[in-house]
């Protein structure tokens, strides 16, 4: 009994010894430090960006049409058919890239970037906040309390859209101020070390600043407020060049480094485009085929065709297209010619070795904003105010733009070979074409609308969608648009197209489900009731 009391008491001196500092330390691990440098949480947070927007495009590009899959079962594709899949957290991506991927690691930069004065750093985290805000609520409309969210409350109260907007620019002149600031500890170079985007080039960022907030006036061209000089006034102030264009990049080598949309992936492999994607480009609509539909979309071949070796016809220009219409399986019979590949361009179902096209390869750079759609966004204002002639030139500068981002995208397919990219002569015969760019005075909102549709097509389509429902998917505008897919509309839309997308499932719908009921989230056909933004 004494050799056991005097062992109690020696433990009991030596945790007296040990302070609460100590047990902190025997928790950290060397190899993962809790305190990181402020570049350090830069590139994460960037990459994040892209992949909650990748993830959801997957949903979302079924709803503007960029894409469509092969049915599954009777029932048939509930976002092909403008729905959803409940009880999911299936295009909740977003959502969790905004309040967790990024959420609390943006507090955490700009915390450390104030207690250093590193002014620029805290610029582009309110920046960053921002541009997540105004995608988040673009796509599902009311978000949390700003006052409640990143707390340690369980349960989180919404606020109106319109509040969210009213934040969105908030944040941003705050983060305008902060990088125009050029005290303190602000640096490029210490700041490129994370910025993967922008090299820490502080003028880029407050382009891409100027970018958000033109998006968050244009999408309200339906109110009273609607200030069209204010927003070309932003476009001339953002992205100059395609040289300014927000891209998050990828190496392609190592699965942690690959493009969410390659091969290497495999998350597309069943994705087909649609009909209505090649009707845009193939002359259908414009009267005119686009050089760029070889490059972006898939050509339809017989299997005689699939062997490099015997490619038979690797000129672009003698490529047949097709697409899927909506909710509709996709031949796979070999000797079919109409068939259509998968948007890497083959038929497999399993593992793809194809390098891929266009925006969908190993080593394709995500863009998050181009120039070629802030000219968009400019030639839309400027029509909108009646100014034609600038109207134009920013359309004509938008294409021009776009075709040249295409073929910084265009690489040799082993399976569908391209010869080249799009040549100076082709490009200067499609923009003197009458039927794409005409003379100002016969320019019409249809023509801007669906060659913005082209030129973001496999990326912006959270920006489509957002046009789409300002105009109400308006069929004047979006000519030969398909909304009435094979099978009818998804049951729960009650017979009315899409406007929102629910909220995350296992976040709100399991966690939260009061606060959403509020806002009358727990309706079956919440996902059609009109945005805010898109409202008189």
């Amino acid at each position: 009994m004494k050799n056991i009391k005097t062992y109690i008491a020696a433990l009991g001196l030596v945790a007296t010894m040990i302070s609460c500092n100590d047990l902190e330390d025997i928790n950290v691990n060397p190899s993962f430090p809790v305190d990181v440098s402020a570049p350090a949480l830069i590139s994460p947070i960037e990459q994040q960006m892209a992949v909650g927007l990748q993830f959801d495009n997957r949903c979302l590009g079924r709803y503007t049409q960029n894409f469509s899959i092969a049915t599954a079962g009777a029932a048939g594709s509930e976002w092909d058919r403008f729905g959803y899949q409940s009880n999911s957290d299936t295009g909740g991506e977003i959502w969790k890239m905004a309040y967790f991927s990024i959420g609390l690691n943006l507090t955490k930069l700009q915390e450390k970037a104030v207690s250093e004065q590193r002014h620029d750093i805290t610029g582009i985290a309110k920046v960053i906040r921002a541009w997540s805000w105004q995608v988040a609520t673009d796509y599902h409309s009311e978000l949390i309390d700003f006052d409640q969210v990143f707390t340690s409350r369980l349960s989180f109260d919404y606020v109106p859209q319109e509040k969210v907007y009213t934040e969105v620019v908030r944040l941003l002149n705050e983060g305008l101020t902060d990088l125009n600031r050029t005290d303190g500890n602000v640096s490029q170079t210490y700041t490129a070390g994370g910025d993967k985007m922008y090299g820490g080039d502080r003028s880029k960022w407050v382009k891409f600043a100027y970018g958000v907030l033109a998006r968050n006036l244009n999408n309200q061209i339906n109110k009273a407020s609607y200030n069209a000089d204010k927003v070309i006034e932003y476009c001339d102030k953002s992205l100059a060049s395609n040289a300014d264009n927000a891209l998050i990049r990828y190496n392609g080598t190592v699965s942690s480094d690959i493009n969410f949309y390659g091969p290497g992936r495999n998350n597309f492999n069943t994705y087909r485009q649609t009909d209505f994607a090649v009707r845009t480009m193939d002359g259908t609509i414009f009267g005119v085929k686009d050089p760029r539909i070889s490059r972006v979309l898939v050509p339809s071949v017989g299997q005689s065709e699939l062997s490099p070796a015997s490619a038979a016809n690797p000129d672009p220009s003698k490529y047949t297209f097709n697409g899927n219409p909506l909710n509709t399986t996709a031949s796979t019979v070999a000797t079919n010619v109409s068939r259509i590949p998968n948007i890497y361009g083959t038929y497999a179902a399993g593992t793809i070795t194809t390098p891929g096209r266009y925006l969908f390869r190993d080593k394709a750079n995500f863009p998050l904003m181009t120039y070629s759609e802030i000219q968009f966004i400019k030639a839309e204002a400027a029509f909108i105010k009646g100014d034609k002639a600038m109207a134009l030139d920013a359309y004509k500068k938008a294409i021009d733009a776009n075709i040249d981002f295409v073929n910084t995208n265009t690489v040799v397919s082993t399976i569908f070979p391209i010869t080249s990219t799009i040549t100076a002569a082709e490009k200067t015969a499609f923009l003197t074409n009458v039927n794409i760019v005409p003379t100002a005075a016969n320019l019409t909102i249809s023509q801007i609308m669906l060659q913005k549709y082209v030129a973001l097509f496999g990326y912006g389509m959270l920006e489509t969608w957002t046009d789409l429902r300002k105009y109400h998917y308006d069929p004047n505008i979006y000519l030969t648009m398909n909304f009435a897919p094979n099978g009818g509309l998804f049951v729960d839309n009650n017979g009315n197209l899409p406007y929102r997308v629910r909220p995350r499932f296992n976040s709100e719908y399991v966690w939260n489900f009061d606060a959403l009921k509020a806002i009358g989230a727990d309706k079956v056909d919440y996902h059609t009731q009109e945005m805010w933004f898109s409202q008189k």
